[in-house]
């Protein structure tokens, strides 16, 4: 924080240090403000992690404790004669975020003293912004770090960047191989705690750069994604559980990064979701549109999922508002969801037989929450479909991820659809074991029967019911136990 402010313009009049009484201060700066062009003394109060009710106001280390005794005394007693007469920022800075939990106390307690100073916070999303712009050629990034970071930043407006760059970087702090395995010599202790922060760091000042004007906030979200996976993933290749622990605790940044980031995506996509007719509008052709539904499918779905599963995690220490909270998230997203597949037929199209993803996170979060009709109705839509085009041999979901393919053998330009690229379908498994699960047994035997005599060249799962259910139903147990 010192190293930022001072690249931010100010100059340092007090830093952190060890057994000296602060009195709410950590770190004191003073320059000139490059919004008001005031010339201003910043007070700085650092903390680590999420600012809720605890933290905001629940003992002697406590925010509200704080800036109380920088008001009490900081202010009464350590000025130096020339800061008497500049404005007073006290801004409170974390690696976490403000929870909606402590909103009302927060705003409450800057309008009762904005006479006295003005109070920022800073969570984590600002201060990447900041060092995005301010720190970057410093050294919290080794150099090969850095210069695959400003790759990945200048490429974040393109819709096709793979990400390759930010993934390189990912993996070779985080010391994984392209396999997902551990390097030579893996980092411990502090040195990967460093590590896991660089990480979400680096996925936040790319997920930012992403929200500008130009850019692709998907890209932001895919990367904020990434990060948060990887590095559960690294966490759980450490060999003591009392270490995965303490790794865990600065993994809730990522994850609390995740849920911001989430919401801001969803801020944006949701007005579109009940519009009629919202992809096509914007699309050129048959293929991009149901590239661009199903891709939209499966991200609201995965939000929804993970709202849902915010709620009812955690056990008795969340607290009622916090699980109505998470409820009324999770209910607002699947809300937009429905909307979407109802409002584009398109949804009832895939195009690509991986979409068969994108399909079981939807049905997952519609039946985990309560939303078995609407899962019912897509499911028979998506079957109809998909049936059609595997006998006339035209639009059919094809089995490759090239969109080259798609367009010369998959028969969505007016052709039919080639043997390769039908030979496999997981689509048809897919719709299969879900018609098990929202028991709907006729339609089961109608795509059984169409399998055997319409289109025997078509490869699936020959699972039997039995087999579904029990597959089917126990990972869904979580969602509704009863």
């Amino acid at each position: 924080m010192p190293d930022l402010l001072v690249k931010m313009g100010y100059v340092p009049v007090a830093r952190p240090q060890i057994g000296n009484r602060q009195y709410g201060v950590d770190v004191a700066v003073r320059g000139r403000n490059s919004e008001s062009g005031l010339d201003e003394l910043m007070l700085v109060v650092v903390k680590q992690g999420d600012i809720g009710r605890t933290e905001w106001d629940g003992g002697n280390q406590s925010v509200r404790q704080s800036i109380n005794e920088i008001f009490d005394v900081y202010l009464k007693s350590h000025l130096e004669p020339q800061d008497h007469d500049r404005s007073i920022r006290i801004v409170v800075a974390t690696n976490g975020e403000r929870k909606q939990t402590v909103q009302a106390s927060w705003s409450g307690f800057v309008s009762d003293n904005q006479d006295r100073a003005c109070i920022e916070f800073w969570g984590a999303d600002t201060i990447a912004a900041l060092i995005e712009t301010h720190l970057l050629d410093e050294h919290i990034f080794l150099d090969e770090d850095r210069r695959d970071l400003r790759r990945a930043l200048a490429l974040s407006g393109d819709s096709e960047y793979d990400r390759q760059d930010l993934h390189r970087l990912f993996m070779r702090v985080l010391d994984l191989n392209e396999k997902g395995q551990l390097t030579g010599k893996p980092k411990t202790g502090k040195a990967l705690l460093k590590a896991l922060r660089i990480v979400n760091l680096s996925a936040q000042m790319f997920a930012y750069w992403t929200l500008r004007d130009d850019g692709d906030t998907r890209q932001g979200l895919f990367a904020v994604e990434r990060a948060m996976l990887w590095s559960w993933h690294r966490i759980q290749l450490e060999g003591e559980k009392s270490k995965q622990e303490e790794y865990v605790r600065t993994f809730s940044m990522m994850w609390w990064s995740y849920y911001r980031f989430t919401t801001q995506y969803f801020a944006r996509i949701q007005p579109y979701c009940f519009v009629e007719n919202s992809v096509t509008r914007y699309a050129s052709n048959g293929v991009e549109s149901s590239l661009i539904a199903f891709e939209q499918i499966g991200i609201l779905a995965s939000i929804a999922l993970f709202q849902m599963f915010s709620a009812i995690s955690g056990g008795s220490e969340k607290t009622d508002k916090e699980n109505t909270f998470w409820e009324e998230n999770a209910n607002a997203v699947i809300n937009a969801l429905e909307s979407w597949l109802q409002n584009n037929g398109v949804s009832n199209s895939p195009c690509l037989d991986r979409h068969s993803q994108d399909i079981n996170l939807a049905l997952i979060a519609l039946f985990g929450l309560n939303r078995t009709e609407t899962a019912k109705e897509w499911l028979k839509k998506l079957f109809r479909n998909v049936d059609y085009a595997l006998k006339a041999k035209k639009f059919v979901p094809i089995a490759t991820d090239s969109l080259d393919d798609l367009v010369e053998e998959g028969g969505w330009l007016g052709g039919q659809a080639t043997e390769r690229m039908t030979e496999t379908s997981w689509m048809l498994a897919t719709l299969a074991g879900w018609s098990v699960i929202l028991g709907m047994d006729e339609m089961y035997e109608v795509l059984a029967q169409n399998v055997r005599d319409q289109y025997p060249g078509v490869c699936i799962l020959g699972i039997p019911r039995k087999i579904y259910i029990n597959i089917f139903t126990s990972s869904l147990h979580i969602l509704n136990p009863v």
